[in-house]
């Protein structure tokens, strides 16, 4: 009787041990790797999910060091969920997990951000700002022509109004409009009221426009003129040098930033080579 309990319990045992083998030969796999964020660095405690067909196997957390590992995984096509409040969910396809390997899946997550509200200035239509275009006069000269006409010498703003219209004229140092006071014509500057034609920068006018009779409301309730002037943005060629230096400078900065992602991935595949033969080791 004790022989065959001894017996059954052998083959109790054998059985136990075949079943093992076999599932060991079956060939389980798992998905592995780091999770950071767009800065390269580790992103702790984030919630991982695994699916199979939208259906959900299981799932981990990633630790300090925002590394992550879930297993036994049987071979096949799985898709993986990053969850973490602080950035945007990052949905995986297409993960494929191989016998007896570990496949290894890197999520990088971009932090959430305030939705920001983008208004757009447009430029002002002359013809609908609160004056008929036919009960006002608007002249305009830009760079170019200043430097063409032989009337407008450059950097002289009075004798350019003088030159714009036969109803300014200069007296006593002032510009008077159809015959109106010194003061009465209002004078901008790239948006900002100034004092007279004195204060504008005459080498720097890129547009010079002047408007006599009735004068667009957003210039205010003026009678006699407005004198409008864009500058040259220091001057047009300190805009275009800077334009060029920060093109240059913006192309630098991905090349390095190129470089670097290059070296930092290569860097991670020697680390998972090296873990892969650890694990072999072992």
């Amino acid at each position: 009787m004790k022989t065959s309990q001894l017996k059954s319990k052998v083959l109790a045992l054998f059985l136990a041990i075949a079943g093992f083998g076999a599932l060991a030969q079956a060939g389980y796999g798992e998905i592995r790797g780091i999770i950071t964020n767009t800065d390269k660095e580790p992103v702790p405690f984030a919630t991982v999910k695994i699916l199979q067909g939208n259906v959900l196997v299981g799932g981990t957390q990633s630790d300090m060091e925002g590394r992550y590992n879930y297993k036994p995984l049987t071979p096949g096509i799985y898709e993986m969920v990053v969850i973490e409040p602080g950035h945007q969910t990052q949905p995986i396809n297409k993960i494929h997990v191989i016998p007896n390997e570990a496949t290894y899946v890197d999520p990088k997550l971009t932090a959430n951000t305030l939705s920001m509200v983008t208004v757009t200035a447009k430029a002002v239509d002359y013809t609908r700002s609160g004056v008929d275009k036919n009960m006002y006069t608007m002249v305009s000269i830009d760079a170019k022509e200043i430097k063409q006409n032989a009337s407008a010498v450059p950097g002289d703003v009075k004798g350019m109004l003088v030159s714009l219209s036969s109803n300014v004229i200069e007296q006593n140092g002032e510009v008077h409009v159809r015959g109106s006071r010194g003061d009465a014509t209002s004078y901008y500057v790239d948006g900002v009221r100034t004092l007279g034609p004195n204060t504008i920068p005459g080498l720097a006018i890129e547009n010079l426009t002047f408007f006599s009779g009735g004068v667009p409301a957003m210039y205010g309730d003026l009678t006699s003129g407005a004198v409008i002037v864009t500058t040259k943005s220091y001057f047009s060629g300190m805009r275009e040098k800077n334009i060029r230096n920060q093109e240059y400078r913006d192309k630098q900065e991905a090349r390095r930033a190129e470089e670097k992602e290059k070296l930092e991935a290569e860097k991670r595949k020697k680390e998972i080579e090296e873990e892969k033969a650890k694990e072999k080791t072992q």
